[in-house]
């Protein structure tokens, strides 16, 4: 399962701030159950808001009951001022949980395409037409697609990301028609890790 947050910048906050205080690669607990394993910013605008999205893999829908207990005891109120800093400096506009039909991974290296998608569509169906998409696109590596939970996550639905080394190897595949398939793209976006995204 996947917990997704779509995070925004406070346009007063300067970029580099931001860009130190939302990175929350080290900043969980418990890593051997919550695993971060995207944080992409929508680079040359080039995308929908927010501009942010953090990917984390956690272990089931009973990781929020340990989340929400360890937020509110005093070691988090007073022993993690990083949390609160990021806080502060980050509004996570939207978050949302997932399941995978597709989860091969991604690094983050390349230039990250996000597909949004609406629809709905049995599991089976979504990984086999994104299977068949894969294969068409082997310039492209697909990492994740992520069907949202019941309503518990924005819409659209469903987002799936791609990686692709450039704009250049990228071009054929975000000019191509995805065809007919269970799910409908009605938006997409172009990505860099958290860091590397020009503003």
């Amino acid at each position: 399962m996947y917990y997704v947050e779509f995070i925004e910048r406070d346009r007063f906050m300067p970029v580099e701030i931001f860009r130190t205080l939302a990175d929350q690669a080290s900043s969980w607990v418990d890593p051997a159950a919550d695993r971060m394993v995207l944080q992409l910013g929508r680079t040359m605008r080039l995308g929908p808001r927010p501009a942010y999205l953090a990917l984390w893999r956690i272990a089931g829908l009973e990781r929020l009951d340990a989340w929400e207990a360890y937020f509110s005891t005093d070691a988090y109120r007073t022993g993690n001022p990083r949390s609160h800093a990021m806080h502060r400096a980050i509004e996570i506009a939207r978050a949302g949980l997932y399941d995978a039909p597709i989860d091969s991974g991604t690094s983050r290296e390349g230039l990250h395409v996000v597909e949004f998608l609406e629809g709905s569509a049995p599991t089976d169906a979504v990984a086999a037409w994104y299977g068949d998409r894969a294969r068409a696109w082997p310039g492209g590596r697909l990492g994740y697609v992520l069907t949202r939970v019941g309503l518990l996550g924005p819409d659209p639905a469903h987002l799936a990301v791609w990686t692709f080394a450039d704009y250049a190897a990228a071009e054929a595949f975000v000019r191509a028609d995805p065809g007919a398939g269970p799910l409908r793209v009605v938006g997409a976006g172009v990505y860099r890790w958290l860091g590397d995204e020009v503003l």
